[in-house]
């Protein structure tokens, strides 16, 4: 008897090698080999009623008899009251044995790559299945993207993704509602619970903050990632809820482009990619060499040394050695003219508001329009998974650091001296600010109705059961499980009391510290920017019980 299972099995496996046995009015539905499940999207609109469409067969078939939803193929299928996690059968016979699976519905995007990957690129084949428009067949290189999120202990990866034509060059395409272009990321959002922080404070920075200095009228300049919630299988298994989204680059923030002839750099873009003295510009001495794609823990981003080489850091540099050796006068009269003084009050803010502690130093991006022109620098965020109360890992998810009462921020060694030396009335700036943006954007109830329409979007259409069934206990989530209405109700309780917190911060702003570089006590508890305690030899930069930061050399 357990050989015949065992045959049974082998034989079910094998018909469902075949990729793709079922069409749904044209389109080639992915089939999940986990969850034996094959899924298909459809419009919002159509959710709730009876549906009808016409299921045929793939070519080269081996299935037989082939029924679904109790109806033979070939014909149209009515399926009854669609809604989420409703599964509805599909039997087949293939030679001598019985297939059986399901078939369920969303009505997100369902991208389905193939291919094997890494963290060189590959190519890969896709299929974009959008509800209710015809199936798209695309071709592009594709590879793992990030840094920690590809130890050996990390399953659900991002992914860069670079579309081409047959002849294998550069395709731009336009998805969406977003850019035309021929670079994606797909952000799997691997160790949040919520899966979706990142896409959802990135689009409230593009919805409140502040644009460059340089933006104007009919200008579309873009200083985070706009994306679009999707579906992803990869290889015929079903990889859960993913982020398909523009990159943060030269084009988002329509930088001026260098000139390859002359040899000419105008606009130029730097990552920080770690919190290092110069990221939080805090270093006495730097130094860089501009045929080198990394200074410090600054990322090149434009122009690469694809571009042109030797690139140009000057303009970073020269800022940060402003910063750093001016006196107290010449920051107060200066620092407007290398810093985009209005983008970094919103920043200030919204690090604050969201405890964005992993945005301090790292995950920016330093911008210039046009050195020739302006020596002024701008900003833009990348990577704010770890907010509103997620930590950068799961050991715990949420701990004091993340806690809503976790101390408020002052970013940078530039945020420190905005607040002491107040140019321009820079904290009142500040305070009035943050105040305006309370009545309307950043009220309690609609920062909670704007994470509550993620979690609706998904649980509406299942996709979050599915997120469920697929990463729960993984390793990527310390072996967690994944509870989406659980964590939604953390956030609105986060919300809601972080609200309180930043609110007093902001009411009574810390004013008065001239020297930032004092030593504290010899008896104060101190800590690094991730919360960890430090002893009497830690040297860096160390932040009190009371939020004070300090530089220990």
């Amino acid at each position: 008897m357990r050989h015949i299972g065992l045959l049974f099995c082998f034989c079910l496996t094998a018909c469902l090698e075949v990729s793709g046995q079922i069409v749904v009015d044209g389109m080639h539905v992915p089939f999940d080999r986990l969850a034996n499940t094959f899924l298909v999207t459809l419009p919002a609109k159509d959710w709730g009623k009876d549906w009808q469409a016409m299921v045929t067969l793939e070519d080269g078939t081996l299935w037989q008899e082939v029924e679904v939803n109790g109806q033979p193929v070939d014909t149209l299928v009515t399926f009854e009251k669609v809604e989420a996690g409703k599964a509805y059968p599909v039997t087949a016979s293939c030679g001598d044995s019985l297939v059986q699976a399901t078939l369920e519905f969303t009505y997100l995007p369902i991208f389905h790559l193939q291919g094997e990957f890494g963290m060189e690129e590959a190519p890969a084949n896709i299929t974009l299945l959008t509800p209710g428009e015809v199936e798209q067949g695309l071709l592009a290189m594709v590879k793992w993207r990030g840094y920690t999120t590809n130890d050996s202990d990390k399953h659900k990866r991002n992914y860069r993704v670079k579309f081409v034509d047959k002849k294998g060059k550069k395709k731009d395409l336009q998805f969406f509602h977003l850019r035309k272009d021929n670079s994606w990321i797909l952000d799997a959002g691997q160790t949040d619970l919520f899966r979706m922080r990142n896409h959802i404070a990135a689009q409230l920075w593009e919805d409140f903050a502040t644009k460059p200095y340089y933006a104007k009228e009919g200008m579309e300049v873009h200083t985070s990632s706009r994306g679009e919630i999707v579906e992803l299988f990869l290889n015929d298994h079903y990889a859960g809820i993913f982020n398909f989204c523009e990159p943060v680059d030269r084009k988002q923030m329509q930088l001026v482009k260098c000139d390859t002839v002359t040899g000419d750099i105008h606009g130029g873009l730097w990552k920080a990619e770690g919190w290092g003295d110069t990221t939080f510009w805090t270093l006495d001495s730097v130094c860089c060499d501009n045929t080198l794609p990394r200074w410090a823990d600054f990322q090149l981003e434009y122009p690469g040394l694809d571009d042109i080489c030797p690139s140009d850091y000057s303009t970073l540099y020269n800022a940060i050695d402003f910063v750093v050796n001016c006196e107290d006068e010449d920051f107060a009269e200066q620092i407007h003219e290398y810093l985009d003084v209005p983008v970094f009050i919103d920043y200030y803010i919204f690090i604050n508001l969201l405890n964005a502690f992993d945005l301090q130093g790292k995950n920016i991006f330093w911008a210039v329009y046009d050195k020739q022109v302006d020596k002024k620098l701008t900003m833009a965020m990348w990577d704010l998974d770890t907010t509103v109360g997620q930590n950068y890992n799961d050991l715990p998810p949420h701990n004091e650091l993340t806690a809503y009462d976790a101390f408020p921020m002052l970013p940078l060694k530039i945020g420190w001296q905005m607040m002491c030396l107040n140019p321009d009335d820079f904290n009142q700036k500040v305070r009035d600010r943050y105040f305006k943006l309370r009545e309307g954007i950043f009220s309690a109830d609609s920062l909670v109705a704007r994470y509550r329409s993620y979690y609706d979007k998904i649980h509406r259409c299942g996709a979050d059961k599915r997120e469920e069934r697929r990463w729960s206990g993984d390793s990527d989530i310390a072996g967690l499980t994944l509870d989406f209405e659980s964590e939604i109700e953390y956030i609105e309780d986060w919300l809601r009391h972080r609200l309180d917190v930043i609110d007093e911060f902001f009411t009574n702003p810390r004013t008065g510290m001239r020297n930032i570089r004092m030593q504290p006590g010899k008896d104060d508890a101190l800590y690094t920017p991730l919360g960890l305690r430090v002893n009497e030899a830690y040297k860096g930069l160390v932040i009190s019980k009371n939020g004070r930061k300090y530089i220990r050399r």
